[in-house]
């Protein structure tokens, strides 16, 4: 994007009803003016006129279908199911990593301060034993996953604005869990300017302007901004696999899921768990009467709608989005050069009040995009059922629901359960730790039993439960 000159930014200034911007900083001086104009340079005026455009009572972030026109998706069977239906998708999963065809995105933007740590939340330390990292977690299964089937596999971390160098330093402190540099790149997302109500740019101090993340939706332009994109082209890089930091239980480029993806020729493929409690808080996926899929955010769905029942007693919609998805990669670029529906959310922000020199909780509008809203533009979409205690336990709060403790107990459980399956003998309770890069799935330990179970192995860890 050609950057303005001073005359063509004040116009585009002007023409908004947005020179006032300018106020704070020149009552300061003209370091405090240049700082400010260099901020502004920055700014993506198609996108912010749409920012604007959506501050209207009669804008829509994205058109919610009728609900006598949605339906329950088809679903494909679990990965961990051992149906016979995956084992097609599984060769065809398996054919593709071999060939050096998959990379592995994760958005990783966030920090874990909900979490009373301070880092960013790939670095919380969830191992119940080593308090071995999310990140290092990761790390391992991409070394079992390399090992599997000879390939590159590389791995994308999507960071944020305020948590990018720290870390890429964590990273580096942990000389990259054993994996190759040159085989891990950090992309870090955009962002988009607060407004206020009346659709005024908001300062976050007299020289800048307040911006908050773009969202997990901004990762299709921030792959783009990376310059990786016809990188993968060149070598033969077709599908792209994406996940969330904080569900530790996520099979990375997990090649059953890939191979439905791939059977069915999708453009955009989401894996879903089966919701049972109506107040759960995550998305649902629909089919759609045109037999395209969608994501409906939760808090759009009336309370009645999320209770209503099937015949099988279950909700009637229950295919709850846990933010794993695959992607070929021209739908994926198609999405990168395509603007995303915008949500809004109107909340008091620390900026500048008109007349102010210093930031104080006002009314303010944020901005960001979602991910799965790509989906209703997939011509075609496969949605993969998961077992919520093999594949789910992401770690958001505290205390709770979704938290430090449900989520590591999820771990605990799920590694006793690989132990089991392999014969491995362990005290009857107590945490146990898979050591990362131990094992990417169950059968990877019944394979290997003998060199596990040995004696002084240290890859299987295991405490006896205190007394009380």
């Amino acid at each position: 994007m050609a950057q303005l000159s001073d005359a063509e930014l004040f116009e585009a200034l002007a023409s908004r009803n947005l020179e006032s911007v300018f106020e704070p900083a020149k009552s300061l001086g003209p370091e405090q003016v240049r700082a400010l104009t260099e901020d502004l340079r920055q700014l993506d005026w198609q996108e912010l006129d749409r920012q604007r455009s959506a501050l209207s009572p009669e804008a829509s972030t994205m058109a919610l279908p009728s609900m006598d026109e949605v339906s329950a998706p088809h679903l494909a069977p679990p990965s961990t199911s051992g149906e016979a239906a995956n084992q097609q998708a599984l060769a065809l999963g398996e054919s593709a990593l071999q060939a050096g065809r998959v990379a592995v995105v994760m958005v990783a933007g966030g920090q874990a301060s909900r979490l009373g740590f301070d880092g960013p939340k790939g670095a919380f330390p969830i191992g119940a034993l080593t308090g071995s990292s999310l990140f290092h977690g990761f790390a391992g299964q991409l070394q079992c996953l390399r090992q599997r089937y000879g390939a590159a596999l590389p791995w994308v971390v999507q960071t944020g604005p305020g948590n990018h160098e720290e870390t890429m330093a964590f990273f580096q402190r942990h000389a990259f869990f054993g994996l190759p540099e040159a085989s891990v790149h950090f992309v870090c997302q955009g962002t988009l300017p607060a407004l206020s109500p009346e659709g005024q740019l908001l300062l976050s101090n007299p020289s800048k302007l307040f911006r908050n993340p773009d969202g997990h939706g901004g990762l299709y332009r921030a792959l783009h901004h990376s310059g990786l994109l016809p990188q993968w082209e060149q070598v033969g890089i077709d599908t792209v696999y994406t996940c969330q930091v904080d569900n530790p239980l996520v099979r990375l480029a997990d090649p059953i899921f890939l191979g439905h993806h791939l059977a069915a020729k999708a453009e955009m493929s989401v894996k879903v768990v089966e919701k049972t409690d109506p107040s759960e808080k995550v998305g649902l996926v629909v089919r759609l009467a045109n037999d395209t899929h969608q994501c409906l955010e939760y808090s759009d769905l009336s309370t009645k709608i999320q209770e209503e029942r099937a015949e099988d007693g279950g909700l009637l919609l229950r295919a709850g989005n846990i933010a794993i998805h695959a992607f070929n990669l021209p739908f994926l670029k198609e999405m990168a050069a395509n603007p995303l529906p915008l949500h809004l959310a109107h909340k008091e922000i620390s900026a500048l009040s008109p007349g102010e020199l210093v930031a104080a909780p006002r009314k303010g509008v944020k901005f960001e995009t979602f991910i799965f809203d790509a989906l209703p533009r997939a011509k075609i979409s496969v949605v993969q059922l998961v077992e919520r205690q093999e594949e789910f336990a992401p770690v958001k709060n505290r205390s709770g629901v979704d938290s430090i403790t449900s989520s590591r107990a999820a771990l605990i459980a799920r590694d006793r359960r690989w132990c089991q399956s392999a014969a491995i003998t362990l005290p009857d309770q107590g945490a146990v730790e898979l050591f990362p890069g131990t094992a990417y799935e169950a059968a990877d330990l019944v394979q290997a039993r003998g060199n596990l179970a040995r004696r002084g192995s240290n890859r299987v860890l295991h405490k006896q439960a205190d007394r009380e």
